[in-house]
C-alpha cells in the first residue's frame, strides 16, 4: 500500500513537474467530491486530458490513478478502499469508471 500512496502523491505533484515542458492544453481537471451532477463533468474533463496526452495515459493503471488524484472527500474515502486492498480494478480505467458512476448514482442512457 506505500506503494500505492506514493505514485498517487507523485502524481499529485505531477502538474509542477511539467513545468517547461510540453503543456496539456486541455485545462487540469478540477477535483471531484462525489456530487452526482458533476460526475459527468469531471469523466468529460479527465477524459479530455488524458486523450490529448496518451504518451502519459498509456496504461488503465496510470488512467485510473491521475483519477483518484483528482478525487477529494467522499469521493477520495470511496476509492481509498482500492487503493488499501489493492484491488485489481486500479488495472481496469473502464471497470473503476463504472464502479464510480453507479457509487455516485450515475443514471445513464449511453456510454462514456
Amino acid at each position: 500500500m506505500d506503494r500505492r500512496i506514493k505514485l498517487i502523491m507523485a502524481l499529485m505533484a505531477w502538474p509542477e513537474l511539467r513545468k517547461g515542458r510540453w503543456q496539456n492544453p486541455i485545462p487540469f481537471p478540477e477535483l471531484f467530491d462525489g456530487e452526482m451532477e458533476k460526475l459527468p463533468e469531471f469523466i468529460v474533463q479527465t477524459l479530455s486530458y488524458m486523450l490529448v496526452d496518451e504518451k502519459t495515459f498509456d496504461t488503465d493503471k496510470r488512467k485510473v490513478m491521475f483519477l483518484i488524484t483528482r478525487l477529494k472527500g467522499r469521493a477520495l474515502q470511496w476509492a481509498m478502499r482500492y487503493l488499501q486492498t489493492d484491488s485489481p480494478m486500479l488495472n481496469n480505467y473502464s471497470g473503476f469508471l463504472n464502479e464510480m458512476k453507479e457509487e455516485f448514482g450515475w443514471e445513464e442512457d449511453e456510454d462514456f
